[in-house]
């Protein structure tokens, strides 16, 4: 249950994956009455020899016997072929909707004769006859139309029966081995069977007879030929059909579950408990606290992402036992105020493309944000490219962490407002604006030329695989797949949740930090946020007592 939380939370909740069902649902419907719309399916239901073998018919002694005799050889060698056709779409089928139209053939055999049958109107049956046309392997023989081959048919039949002086002599003859359906139309549901009479070359006498059939022909973009016969195992609806039923079970067992009820692990508390705090955790943390709810009906956990330091000054300014916790990045001093370990927090210098350097040094970035280099030319060269410095705000733990880990100083005063030009203090050297929130950060590096910022891990994240922003080593230093930070890397921190003093351990406080440090579900959500939990993850509880 834990595994598909984590897979509805990952597809972006109930919300996004109860609409990605319906459109699931919806696509073979769009697929069938607005893209490819007109259909014209066929079956070949029928195919082979018409049945008449060389029986004796006669007693020797009839004077038509050699007549008999050619006709039961001539039977011999025919074969018949039902093809049936139909619009099996939801349009009507014009001529002009055929970029290629119909055609049949039928290998080595050549066509003796064709019908229509059960076609649904005599209309139909007089379109079919009038689009049918009869074709030979000579490109360029000339196509014949239905009667023009019948004339034929019953020359060649009647000379089998004249008496041997008075039979006419053979005439080469044109040879048809396909048939085609030319200009056809064939209005919504309409359907008709094609009857071909086909015989063995003379070539092939004494073999066995053919069964090849082949279907040609295309619709345009909006129209599909299909072979009714033909069952795919994948299929549109079938592919469609089959995920959607997938996501609904994902959804409806995992809204389902009441975890209360069924994970012993859960430490229910009651009441109302406030936290606030990181702008930055605040996202996942308000995961967890709809989680823990969910396990805790009696419980109401409301948050606030106010930043931490004024998060961590309410609780320092609460009284003892408050249900009030706070959320900091990096550890805070106050009065009474117990700390408790979450997760750690890795963070990026971030810079627009445009900077062009993948590296600086810390005296570097002290330099740049004390106004002594004011142009990227100065530190890489090239063409200028004035500096523009994105900053959070003076509540805000990341930048209380970034001057006290990287810059070893304060940062310096506000000039701008939109982050481009200093137009809070035009004498100003260097360009510095601030901004609220991490991923406000983000997107004002990721649109201004020659920006540099910071922000955590997981905010930087979508934006470094589109390329928008680039991410600096400092001083060499990177970020490591495996633990997240490589030794020596300075820009990380833990995320720590305060109180006033310890809470009671049956209060409401105490059972959901408790839940938040040990619980599977909650490290689920910090893990797929981007942190690493504190408590029972593998390398990461010598990294969480340095900070």
């Amino acid at each position: 249950m834990q595994i598909l939380r984590s897979a509805l939370d990952f597809l972006g909740g109930p919300g996004p994956v109860a609409l990605a069902i319906a459109l699931l649902f919806a696509t073979p419907v769009i697929d069938r009455l607005f893209v490819r719309r007109k259909r014209v399916g066929f079956r070949v239901l029928y195919n082979s020899k018409i049945g008449l073998g060389p029986e004796q018919l006669h007693d020797g002694t009839d004077a038509h016997a050699p007549q008999l005799r050619e006709l039961v050889r001539v039977l011999d060698r025919m074969s018949i072929v039902v093809i049936r056709v139909r619009n099996s779409g939801n349009y009507d089928i014009d001529p002009d909707d055929f970029d290629r139209p119909l055609t049949f053939t039928f290998g080595d055999r050549i066509v003796w004769n064709a019908r229509v049958s059960e076609a649904g109107s005599e209309e139909l049956r007089e379109e079919v006859r009038r689009s049918l046309q009869f074709f030979g392997r000579d490109t360029g023989q000339a196509r014949v139309s239905l009667p023009t081959v019948r004339e034929r048919m019953a020359l060649s039949v009647g000379r089998l029966f004249r008496p041997g002086p008075d039979r006419a002599p053979a005439v080469a003859e044109p040879v048809w081995h396909g048939v085609r359906l030319d200009g056809l139309t064939l209005r919504r549901k309409q359907k008709f069977k094609l009857l071909v009479v086909l015989r063995e070359p003379e070539a092939n006498r004494n073999g066995e007879l053919g069964k090849d059939v082949r279907v040609a022909g295309s619709l345009g973009n909006t129209g599909v030929l299909h072979d009714e016969k033909q069952e795919r195992l994948l299929t549109l609806p079938r592919l469609t059909g089959g995920l959607a039923a997938v996501l609904a079970g994902v959804l409806v067992l995992t809204l389902a579950w009441t975890p209360g009820s069924q994970d012993p692990t859960v430490a229910c508390g009651e009441g109302e408990l406030r936290v606030e705090g990181s702008s930055v955790f605040m996202p996942t943390m308000q995961k967890i606290a709809e989680q823990y709810q969910k396990a805790c009906p009696q419980a109401r956990v409301t948050t606030e992402a106010n930043g931490s330091i004024e998060g961590f000054r309410n609780v320092e300014h609460a009284d003892p036992g408050a249900p009030l916790i706070a959320l900091s990045d990096g550890e805070q001093n106050g009065l009474d105020v117990v700390a408790h370990q979450a997760a750690i927090v890795v963070y990026h210098v971030i810079t627009h493309p445009s900077v062009g350097v993948d590296s600086l040094r810390p005296d570097q970035l002290r330099d740049i944000y004390a106004g002594r280099y004011t142009d990227w030319s100065q530190l890489r060269g090239g063409d200028p490219l004035p500096i523009r410095i994105v900053s959070r705000d003076g509540d805000s733990g990341t930048r209380k962490l970034f001057e006290g880990k990287v810059l070893d100083t304060r940062e310096g005063a506000l000039t701008s407002d939109d982050c481009r030009t200093a137009r809070l203090n035009p004498q100003a050297s260097v360009i510095r604006c601030e901004r609220k929130r991490n991923d406000d950060v983000v997107r004002e590096v990721a649109a201004v030329d020659g920006a540099i910022g910071y922000a955590d891990a997981p905010s930087v994240a979508e934006a470094r695989k589109a390329g928008k922003l680039e991410a600096l080593a400092i001083g060499g230093k990177m970020i490591d797949t495996t633990t997240g930070i490589d030794a020596g890397y300075p820009f990380w921190t833990v995320e720590y949740l305060y109180t006033k003093g310890r809470p009671p351990a049956d209060s409401l406080g105490h059972r959901f930090i408790q839940y938040v440090q040990g619980h599977n579900d909650a490290r689920v959500r910090m893990t797929d946020a981007g942190y690493l939990p504190c408590p029972k993850e593998s390398g990461t509880e010598v990294l969480c007592t340095q900070r």
